[in-house]
């Protein structure tokens, strides 16, 4: 009984060590924030708007540079309820982290599933590698490219709708009285943090370091 306790343990500590790791890089979140994001253009933009999210306390921010594949496994208002007890214990990482170099990425095309607590780029995304370098130490960081939908009253919106009642563009007689806005997509494209990445995390240098930062904190 104490060996599987023992394990289930191990495993909890685990994935709440990769939670805590995947505010890291970034920035931080907070609590706040609302209003229009900025567009991630590349993943430095990225990296700089997490960093500037911490500064800030906004969580809003922050959940904007995190990939579908990390919101799938770590849903926003998780993020947000954790934030403040996760927040002052990787500040002191995301102020020293620095931008080594950008490169493309061909994620595997038959990419097995990832081990639990880890996630995967969505496929045919397109994907950059980010190393990212703090006190000596580097570690890769996948980002990927994701098309955000457009707004529901954009010109470029498929379909709209009036009351409880949705319009495909096509279906309505006068869809230019209701779509007016306009959202074009280089508006909407961002690269965003794919993150706990198996092929990166595993061994990561900087993953290392906030786990033992981490147990050096509850002796």
């Amino acid at each position: 009984m104490k060996a599987i306790l023992d394990t289930s343990i191990a495993r909890a500590r685990t994935k709440l060590l990769r939670f805590f790791f995947c505010l890291l890089p970034a920035a931080g979140l907070c609590s706040c924030a609302v209003g229009p994001q900025p567009v991630l253009t590349t993943p430095q933009e990225s990296v700089g708007a997490m960093r500037e999210a911490f500064f800030r306390d906004d969580a809003s921010l922050f959940i904007h540079c995190l990939g579908q594949p990390v919101l799938s496994e770590y849903s926003a208002h998780t993020l947000r309820v954790g934030w403040s007890e996760i927040r002052p214990r990787v500040g002191a990482f995301v102020e020293k982290a620095r931008v080594v170099s950008v490169d493309p990425y061909t994620p595997p095309v038959l990419e097995p599933l990832p081990p639990a607590g880890y996630v995967r780029p969505s496929a045919g995304a397109q994907a950059r590698v980010v190393v990212l370098e703090l006190d000596g130490g580097r570690e890769r960081f996948l980002f990927q490219r994701e098309v955000d939908p457009p707004l529901e009253t954009a010109r470029q919106s498929k379909g709209f709708w009036i009351g409880d009642r949705y319009y495909v563009r096509s279906e309505h007689p006068s869809a230019d009285t209701y779509l007016v806005e306009d959202s074009p997509e280089k508006d909407r494209t961002h690269w965003r943090l794919v993150f706990p990445y198996e092929p990166f995390q595993r061994n990561g240098e900087l993953t290392r370091l906030l786990q033992e930062t981490l147990a050096s904190e509850k002796k």
